[in-house]
């Protein structure tokens, strides 16, 4: 069934029980029946068993592009929240664009030159990431997950993290754990260098990917000025971290 025929005519919500009508058969939900019918200017005085049934036996299509599930009406919202197709935003300044995660990823390294590395739920991906792109995506292919490396300065350390990028829902979303480590760059005729690391409980989820700043992350990394990879041109603008990224699927 198409959700959209079963939306009050008066405020556009989708009806659910108790579903009221006019005597001339016009629809209105429970929170529109006080007022007059804009059709007819009759009164919503009846309940309307046969719609209310229909809705209650009925499945819908998820409602996002490129979902082809259809849930009963009493698990459509719970699916809807945990939906990988749900849009995400760009937050690019300026830039309105809005689309399922693995369609949000193509734009923002097409259109916005996001900086972009395929990942394998349980094996470490080594990253050498400059900190003139505080942003780049990982996408996974098992699942089309996609998550964002976001770095930037806390206080006097640099700081590390990493997000999903899907709307945050319940309870039957994929959970995911994560592991960052940074390796300083080792003196000449030292031994192997040393190495920070940070395990992950879980990683959290933002559909606004370009709007995610390590301010307000419960897990970040923090990277002293020392573990900071000399760039081309030697100055502090152009250097790198030496990363290592493991995240894992856990349901």
């Amino acid at each position: 069934m198409d959700i959209n025929w079963f939306r009050c005519p008066d405020c556009s919500l989708v009806l659910t029980p108790p579903v009221f009508q006019c005597k001339e058969g016009h629809l209105a939900c429970d929170g529109c029946r006080a007022g007059k019918c804009q059709r007819c200017n009759g009164t919503f005085n009846t309940r309307n068993k046969v719609v209310e049934h229909i809705i209650s036996v009925s499945k819908f299509k998820c409602p996002f592009t490129g979902c082809h599930g259809f849930f009963p009406f009493r698990d459509l919202r719970a699916h809807r929240e945990a939906c990988l197709h749900a849009p995400c935003f760009c937050a690019e300044p300026g830039c309105t664009f809005a689309a399922p995660p693995p369609t949000l990823l193509r734009h923002l390294v097409v259109d916005h030159l996001w900086p972009a590395h395929p990942v394998v739920y349980g094996q470490v991906l080594r990253l050498r990431a400059p900190l003139l792109e505080p942003r780049r995506l990982l996408h996974a292919k098992e699942d089309g997950g996609v998550f964002v490396v976001v770095i930037g300065a806390l206080g006097a350390v640099t700081a590390v993290s990493v997000v999903c990028v899907r709307k945050a829902g319940g309870p039957s979303q994929p959970c995911y754990t994560a592991e960052l480590r940074a390796s300083d760059p080792p003196l000449p005729g030292a031994g192997a260098a040393s190495m920070i690391r940070m395990p992950m409980e879980t990683v959290t989820s933002t559909d606004r990917p370009g709007e995610v700043s390590v301010e307000k992350l419960p897990w970040v990394m923090s990277v002293p000025s020392t573990y900071l990879l000399a760039g081309v041109d030697g100055d502090g603008a152009s250097k790198k971290l030496h990363l290592k990224i493991q995240i894992k699927k856990i349901s």
